[in-house]
């Protein structure tokens, strides 16, 4: 791989950018189809949080096409209509569209890395102290992606990405990345395991049950596919190897779709935390050997203790609301 020629990579790079592009486009308009669906027909302050995340949504995918775009018209330059050939060209790292490419990709980073601290917020409700590194990390991104901007544009023509100018800035900008979706990815990781664990031990979530599916739940829901391509580009930059422009290309097809299969399960309800503190109905098996089984319309904001030897008449049926707006952990029992 650290042989591949500059040419061939850039080439390859483009070829896999559009595969993504166009699958992740596929599941762009089918989530945007679903959940505006889904919308219509329910009128609820869900609704406008989904509209909330629509637009992340929409800005993701904007980004994508627009560096797709930028790579096709640098392919179709290099290869066509360059004079010294497409090597030279991919070394002139101070060319408007290699500028224009490095602000979208960064753009796009910082974007789903803001995402991903918001997720880690909303999934450990709302606790702010959970997201203090998280941001700090994200703040070091924009500046080192405004480095490695900056780095790439004054550099000289004949000089590869590898340069000592440019080097140090690119795997800081990567490195920090890299830190804040592990880290935000763990976060994510452990809650909802731990909340799906409580939730199977209360009967509220059956699947909990299957190790498989709760780890298929923690991969799609943690964005831990984007940090893994973020591993690959940092392995291969840290080798010089030109297979580097594959692993940038195929993570910018990658963030649009891990974040859409986020988007779209969060939207419809599907995600854990909105299991774990959203709206259930179940029934309740109470511990006493003349009470009947109790169904309990339970709609929660928060995750709720309950002590099953609490004594209920068989002829009262309770709804448990909490505001789900404050945060407020307060529990009415409607008679």
């Amino acid at each position: 791989m650290a042989s591949m020629p500059l040419d061939r990579a850039s080439f390859l790079g483009c070829i896999f950018e559009t595969l993504g592009f166009g699958a992740m486009t596929v599941m762009t308009f089918s989530t945007l189809r679903t959940v505006l669906a889904k919308s219509r027909r329910r009128h609820t302050v869900s609704s406008a949080s989904n509209h909330r995340l629509l637009s992340v949504l929409c800005m993701i995918w904007v980004l994508s096409a627009a560096h797709w775009i930028i790579n096709v018209y640098r392919a179709y330059s290099a290869f066509m209509l360059f004079p010294a050939g497409p090597v030279a060209f991919y070394n002139t790292l101070s060319l408007p569209s290699y500028t224009a490419r490095n602000i979208v990709y960064c753009l796009l980073t910082v974007l789903a890395d803001s995402f991903v601290v918001y997720r880690c917020y909303v999934v450990w409700q709302r606790r702010w102290w959970i997201v203090v590194i998280p941001v700090l990390l994200l703040i070091s991104t924009l500046v080192t992606g405004i480095g490695v901007i900056y780095s790439f544009h004054q550099a000289t023509p004949g000089n590869v990405v590898f340069i000592k100018q440019v080097k140090p800035w690119v795997t800081s900008y990567v490195a920090v990345t890299l830190a804040t979706n592990v880290l935000c990815t763990s976060l994510i990781a452990f809650r909802i395991t731990r909340n799906r664990m409580y939730l199977s031990s209360v009967n509220l979530a059956r699947s909990s049950n299957d190790p498989l599916w709760t780890f298929l739940i923690v991969i799609m829901e943690s964005a831990a596919i984007y940090s893994s391509a973020l591993i690959v580009l940092m392995v291969l930059y840290s080798m010089n190897s030109n297979a580097q422009y594959v692993a940038l290309d195929i993570t910018v097809s990658t963030i649009g779709i891990a974040f859409t299969m986020i988007i779209l399960r969060v939207s419809l309800g599907k995600s854990s935390d909105t299991q774990a503190f959203g709206s259930t109905t179940e029934t309740l098996r109470v511990p006493s050997g003349n009470r009947a089984d109790l169904n309990l319309n339970v709609n929660v904001a928060r995750l709720v203790e309950v002590n099953r030897d609490y004594s209920l008449k068989d002829s009262t049926t309770h709804k448990l609301n909490t505001d789900a707006e404050d945060g407020s952990d307060k529990v009415h029992f409607d008679n």
